[in-house]
């Protein structure tokens, strides 16, 4: 339950799309965001790629899937974002103005798209089809807070929440599609729930990973989606292997003060730029 004015409910739905049709993939999500609405969601976060699936073959073969940023994906969510008056976070082929493929996250809001980020760690076979991203990791004001993005296998490189959280970044939205790990120990989480645990915890920050669900040229999707709070902590039940929406209550901007002060943990406050590499500083506002 929200017991601020400033407290939002963030939700993730998982989605299954489908390889190469924007048209049946973007049903899905509008069908996606309509029940997160339905549960009182103030922010919807979807999967990686929801646009369109993910498991491209070559780059051509992305690039019939892609869509520039007005394209009919976004216009949708906007749709959607208008009428409910709520955000949507969702992954996406880009086709950039520069003719390369990206994959892509947008941030959408009942105005319009307010952030844009390109995936800049790209995963195994990825590299065949996208084209890294060369904008770095953009965080953006809104009225919840400083929202920050990342994509899937950027959670593994510590760099990646890092940047978000020296731009002061109080909410990271992760669409994802987190495959098995042949190296999981029975019993043990999935290692996307252990990179974005600590993710959040060493940067402050919530964040809320969603990840896709079913099975596309062989590979499987977990599913599993996540919302933590700052000090590394799930807040919902993780998202089941199918088609799913877990949400939980959270105060980005509300707790700022309290939680970069916390008197146990302060890994942002006590970092020595001064004793790492070059390129390291603090660059928050």
């Amino acid at each position: 339950m929200r017991t601020t004015a400033s407290a939002i409910r963030v939700a993730c739905a998982q989605t299954d799309p489908v390889l190469g049709d924007i048209e049946a993939s973007t049903a899905a999500t509008v069908e996606a965001i309509r029940a997160a609405a339905d549960e009182g969601a103030d922010v919807v976060v979807l999967p990686e790629c929801a646009s369109s699936g993910w498991a491209f073959h070559d780059q051509a073969e992305a690039r019939a899937a892609a869509q520039r940023v007005d394209g009919p994906t976004i216009r949708a969510w906007h749709a959607e974002a208008r009428s409910r008056d709520l955000w949507v976070c969702g992954g996406f082929a880009e086709l950039g103005d520069d003719g390369f493929v990206y994959n892509s996250a947008a941030l959408v809001s009942p105005d319009g798209v307010a952030s844009v980020y390109r995936k800049v760690h790209l995963w195994n076979t990825e590299h065949d089809a996208f084209t890294p991203g060369d904008r770095g990791f953009p965080v953006v004001e809104t009225p919840f807070g400083r929202v920050g993005m990342l994509i899937c296998y950027d959670a593994w490189i510590p760099e990646s929440f890092r940047s978000l959280g020296l731009q002061g970044a109080d909410l990271v939205l992760a669409p994802s599609d987190w495959v098995p790990n042949p190296r999981q120990p029975a019993g043990l989480p999935p290692s996307a729930h252990i990179v974005t645990m600590a993710g959040a915890q060493a940067n402050q920050c919530y964040v809320a990973s969603a990840s896709r669900v079913g099975t596309e040229r062989g590979t499987t999707f977990i599913g599993a989606s996540i919302i933590v709070d700052p000090f590394g902590w799930p807040l919902a039940r993780p998202g089941t292997d199918g088609v799913d929406v877990i949400w939980a209550d959270i105060d980005p901007l509300g707790t700022r003060a309290a939680r970069l002060a916390d008197p146990f943990n302060r890994p942002l406050g006590d970092r020595r730029a001064d004793a790492y590499a070059p390129g390291m500083e603090d660059a928050r506002r």
